[in-house]
């Protein structure tokens, strides 16, 4: 009997499947990505911690461990929103083109990631509502996004030069007409479409709005054209 003991143990021993261990950046980005979603959906104080931990399929125990509490959470949610969008726009390498074409592929690039990433839209336009509570917390935002005030400066000095773009355009003037530009419509999309009896999430309508920004915009740069109009003699 004691030998047969021995073999069921050692079967047992052997068939026993070893302990998983947890990915911690895994874990945590399972955690953010859930975060991000939640958020989204409820904004900060209609998120709740526990929705979040059944979504990533961690616990409680493990978010607290990793980001303090549901503020912190949200901070490297909101964090992590800006970062998408400067990350993907420092992708775009606009000194190697002309300028009006760079300031024609910025516009296009923020109108479609806004059309594309409705989540940072969200969650920019609540923490406007909580008058941007958090966003102060995170002075890396303001460091991230100064190359793109940087860069626009370029473009305009570049296309001023060469003529294409007139003078004394203002860069974040710029930049938040073109931010406003890209949003409103989407921000206001439910609104509209029932004030108009139009349905503004239409895919042709969209194609039409981008080329309305685009071409609104570009005009902003140019030099005003001279009335052609010959002036009434007195």
């Amino acid at each position: 009997m004691k030998q047969a003991v021995q073999r069921v143990a050692k079967k047992a021993v052997t068939t026993a499947k070893p302990k998983q261990t947890r990915d911690p950046v895994r874990s945590k980005q399972a955690i953010l990505e859930a975060a991000n979603e939640e958020f989204y959906q409820h904004g900060f104080s209609g998120g709740r911690v526990e929705s979040i931990a059944k979504n990533s399929k961690s616990n409680m125990r493990m978010i607290y461990h990793y980001f303090g509490d549901k503020e912190g959470l949200y901070l490297a949610v909101l964090e992590a929103a800006y970062l998408r969008l400067r990350s993907q726009e420092s992708k775009l390498d606009l000194s190697l083109v002309t300028p009006p074409e760079a300031m024609r592929q910025l516009i296009r690039f923020t109108y479609d990631f806004f059309s594309s990433n409705k989540d940072v839209l969200t969650l920019i336009n609540n923490e406007n509502t909580m008058k941007g509570r958090f966003l102060k917390q995170l002075p890396n935002v303001k460091n991230i996004t100064q190359p793109l005030i940087n860069a626009i400066t370029s473009i305009l000095k570049r296309g001023h030069r060469d003529g294409s773009f007139r003078s004394g355009v203002d860069p974040l003037q710029f930049y938040v007409s073109l931010v406003a530009l890209s949003q409103l419509h989407i921000l206001n999309r439910f609104t509209l479409s029932i004030v108009f009896d139009k349905d503004l999430t239409d895919s042709a309508w969209l194609k039409q709005r981008r080329i309305c920004v685009e071409d609104t915009l570009m005009a902003y740069l140019q030099d005003p054209a001279p009335s052609s109009a010959t002036p009434k003699a007195s």
